[in-house]
């Protein structure tokens, strides 16, 4: 068992089944589904989202703040991000991108090393090696005339 499902667990005192907890939510304008609101009560979940956090808090008056540190989640903010106020001047474009940087930085890295380690490597941008001498001295093949592309000229036959 979770600690998140622990804390939601002595929340109900009502003692509340999944049904009922996802149509209090559904209620209250979120989409808990029963399925969901039964594994978090059992122990057998992942990483919640927020609306599945904020439906929970709600529908059991559990705080934010015990939710999500009970899901080993930052609780020192609770409130969703509000960009300045400059950032009306972004067109949809600019939005959406903004919208992706903040969920890249949300998820957890697949390599299991912090984002600041995966640029480390530099590749070099030299000019490739020539090759041996040996391999220059060797009887040049015969290269198979190329068929032509859409648009190109027939490549001239010998």
């Amino acid at each position: 068992m979770t600690a998140l499902s622990e804390l939601l667990q002595a929340s109900n005192t009502a003692n509340l089944s999944a049904r009922t907890i996802a149509r209090s939510a559904q209620e209250l304008g979120f989409s808990l589904n029963h399925d969901t609101a039964a594994r978090y009560l059992r122990g057998n979940h992942g990483t919640p989202d927020e609306s599945t956090l904020q439906a929970l808090s709600k529908v059991l008056k559990v705080p934010m703040t015990k939710l999500r540190t009970a899901a080993a989640l930052p609780d020192e903010v609770t409130e969703p991000y509000r960009p300045p106020a400059e950032s009306s001047r972004l067109n949809r474009r600019q939005r959406r991108a903004v919208d992706e940087v903040i969920r890249a930085m949300l998820q957890p890295s697949t390599t299991g090393k912090p984002v600041t380690e995966l640029g480390s490597k530099r590749v070099s941008k030299a000019a490739p090696k020539t090759a041996p001498k040996a391999a220059a001295t060797a009887a040049p093949k015969t290269a198979a005339p190329k068929a032509a592309r859409r648009g190109s000229v027939e490549p001239p036959q010998r």
